[in-house]
């Protein structure tokens, strides 16, 4: 859980002179195995206080879970990535039980489309419900740089899902994947591992941050990628890309 975390200690520390923004999702929020860009808005955006939500390994179901984690801040402004895991539990039968086993669904439960769309507008009328922020939800990283593989295949409709429902729910998008695949197609590169590596690059770069003491960035380039160290999280300039759109959106939501 990131030391930031909007638990009940760190809301006693709640500062009333400060508008109070939450970031919401998974491990590209979480930043212990990915580019921490939550930091950078506390670094940048020193007259709020911002909460980091991310938790490793969450999908839609597990945000619905703790929630009221969010909502018990009272926040200003709202950011939202989740949909990652989501899809990358639909990917093959041994994912789906990766996530069973590590508790972020249930054991009855096979992640799906339909499901995913559910969760997310329950979220999103909670927290319209619940809370009087603004809020801002972003399309899905990629996920690795064959953007032909099912699995970024997948993430686009997911994400298209994303844009339409900020247009039908008048939130702010933040077209993060936009961004993400633009980059990759002004920048093509010979790819030296498949998708299919994912959770053995992952535990690599585990290994190599936690002790070997390398950067997210040096594990990227060390596999052969640009934006991503393993396929599934984000470096330096994947996770700027993300930072500096939630930066303005911020700022002009909440000036």
């Amino acid at each position: 859980m990131p030391e930031n975390y909007p638990n009940e200690k760190n809301r006693q520390q709640i500062d009333p002179t400060k508008k109070v923004i939450v970031c919401f999702g998974d491990s590209n929020t979480h930043g212990n195995v990915s580019y921490n860009w939550v930091n950078d808005l506390s670094s940048q955006l020193i007259d709020y206080q911002i909460f980091n939500a991310g938790i490793n390994s969450d999908l839609t179901y597990t945000l619905l879970r703790r929630i009221d984690d969010v909502i018990a801040c009272k926040p200003d402004f709202i950011t939202i990535l989740i949909g990652t895991n989501d899809v990358n539990s639909t990917m093959h039968l041994k994912i789906e039980k990766r996530y069973q086993q590590l508790g972020r669904i249930d054991k009855i439960i096979s992640p799906n489309f339909e499901d995913f769309k559910k969760n997310y507008i329950e979220i999103i009328n909670q927290l319209k419900q619940k809370t009087k922020a603004k809020i801002a939800i972003m399309s899905l990283p990629v996920m690795g740089e064959d953007l032909s593989h099912e699995a970024n295949l997948r993430a686009d409709k997911y994400s298209d899902f994303i844009k339409q429902l900020a247009t039908d729910k008048q939130v702010s998008y933040l077209p993060v994947r936009e961004k993400q695949k633009e980059f990759l197609l002004k920048n093509p590169k010979p790819l030296k591992h498949r998708f299919e590596e994912t959770y053995k690059l992952l535990n690599f770069s585990v290994i190599s941050h936690y002790l070997l003491g390398k950067t997210w960035d040096e594990i990227t380039t060390k596999h052969g990628f640009q934006l991503t160290p393993d396929n599934l999280h984000q470096n330096s300039i994947a996770g700027g890309m993300i930072r500096d759109l939630i930066i303005p959106t911020a700022q002009t939501e909440l000036d």
